[in-house]
């Protein structure tokens, strides 16, 4: 296809790794939701912005920006990605259990992913998409203790990110 388009993907990603010590939720693997909807400039340069959802116990909505380079046209394409932005954090959940139940307030932070994979061609309008990279996630947590103290709590995510998707176009 030719020119500029309107672009659409849909993913899932299984986050792969351990949290850093202290945070309630070590799970290995943490599913992710992804979807972008963007501009072809060309057939190998798009960019859009995504909306996510990861289901943990403390659950982040990330927001971002998504730059995609697509090396080839036809067939099998490598294809590099970058995904920049801000997750908002669920403000129901003590990150820490500080073991104070009341004033606590969970915040947001940046979130940064880098990736590298595969388009493969399904038909002239959809491609299927696999993708391998590093996805950092900054999240943190303050909470009023006894007296009026503020307590405050950064969790950094460092993990593994492998995601399959479909790419509409």
């Amino acid at each position: 296809m030719n020119g500029k388009t309107g672009e659409r993907v849909n993913g899932l990603a299984l986050l792969i790794g351990e949290t850093e010590s202290g945070a309630p939720e070590q799970s290995a693997m943490i599913p992710s939701v992804v979807n972008i909807s963007g501009y072809r400039f060309s057939e190998h340069f798009s960019m859009g912005l995504g909306v996510g959802m990861t289901p943990t116990p403390y659950a982040h909505f990330p927001v971002f920006a998504d730059f995609r380079y697509t090396f080839l046209k036809g067939a099998l394409s490598p294809v590099l990605a970058l995904k920049g932005g801000y997750s908002f954090a669920r403000n129901n959940k003590d990150f820490w259990n500080y073991g104070y139940n009341e004033n606590i307030k969970n915040i947001g932070g940046g979130m940064f992913n880098p990736e590298i994979g595969f388009k493969i061609p399904m038909s002239e309008r959809a491609d299927f998409l696999f993708t391998l990279g590093y996805w950092y996630q900054r999240l943190g947590s303050k909470a009023e203790g006894y007296a009026s103290q503020t307590y405050e709590r950064q969790l950094n995510f460092n993990r593994l990110s492998f995601t399959i998707g479909f790419l509409f176009q």
